[in-house]
């Protein structure tokens, strides 16, 4: 399943937009329409899996503040931002004029202002390798 990031609102595939202050209920119900299961192991977060992909979505209160995507295809303008490694992504991000940041919101990773996401590679969170361990948005 290929998902596109809607640059500081939220993420969308064919026929579903998750966007940044949403709510939980239109959430849950437009992700009935996508092929994933939803799963809770937290209050405050739905989880969505199935065919490779994984999402976060975290709360406060009924108000949708993060999406992180942790596993499959996310994309910006065709350029692939999940299933690569940092060594690919970074200097296309560049080319295209994003800058980096140090972390702010997230304790891991790099913050892309333009982008309103945080990126971090399985090095970052503790493991090895430049591999994409996620890409997250928070309201801002």
């Amino acid at each position: 399943m290929q998902w596109e990031l809607i640059p500081r609102r939220g993420i969308r595939t064919a026929r579903t937009e998750i966007l940044l202050g949403s709510s939980r209920e239109d959430n849950r119900a437009l992700m009935a329409a996508v092929p994933l299961s939803r799963e809770n192991h937290r209050d405050g977060e739905d989880q969505f899996v199935g065919d490779g992909t994984m999402i976060f979505l975290r709360y406060q209160g009924d108000v949708l503040d993060r999406i992180m995507f942790i596993h499959g295809r996310l994309s910006l303008d065709g350029l692939e931002l999940h299933e690569t490694t940092w060594a690919e992504l970074e200097p296309a991000l560049r080319e295209r004029g994003y800058t980096f940041d140090g972390p702010k919101y997230f304790a891991d990773g790099l913050e892309c202002p333009e982008l309103g996401v945080n990126i971090a590679t399985w090095e970052d969170v503790g493991g090895d390798g430049d591999g994409i361990e996620w890409v997250s948005m928070w309201q801002q």
